[in-house]
């Protein structure tokens, strides 16, 4: 498997998905973080509704994000976006913060939350959110995803 950084200009520090602190789930698999991209799955296994909060989407991480677990283009995952009311049904939660603090400040608000941020940013939010591993990975650990 191809790293991240062979898909895209990744942030340097890479990536790193945060949830409420309520949120009692610990960690995602990548397709499980897809499937949440992508609408298939909307609810949390405590039934909480997801929201997903992502970066700026003119920004390495957005951009990121998109060619490594959505294996889409901007254009592409827009119009993946737009076409879901056109096929009826409900209508994804995504909403779009230009920083990592918004993103916390998002998702300590809102406990079916679920950010992308710069892994540089954890230091300054991490008392306010949770940080969920990935493929049983945290960030900075080696085979961490993103």
């Amino acid at each position: 498997m191809l790293s991240v950084d062979a898909y895209c200009q990744c942030p340097t520090n890479g990536l790193a998905l945060i949830v409420n602190k309520t949120n009692t789930t610990e960690g995602l698999s990548m397709a499980q973080l897809r499937r949440l991209m992508l609408g298939d799955l909307r609810n949390w296994p405590d039934k909480k509704k997801v929201s997903l909060i992502a970066p700026n989407p003119q920004s390495a991480a957005f951009k990121c994000v998109l060619s490594a677990v959505v294996r889409m283009s901007d254009a592409e995952y827009h119009r993946f976006i737009a076409s879901i009311g056109f096929r009826g049904e409900e209508p994804l939660n995504l909403y779009l913060v230009d920083s990592g603090p918004a993103a916390a400040q998002m998702v300590a608000a809102n406990p079916g939350g679920l950010a992308i941020v710069e892994s540089g940013a954890i230091p300054a939010i991490s008392s306010s959110v949770r940080i969920l591993r990935i493929n049983g990975k945290e960030p900075g650990e080696s085979g961490y995803p993103l």
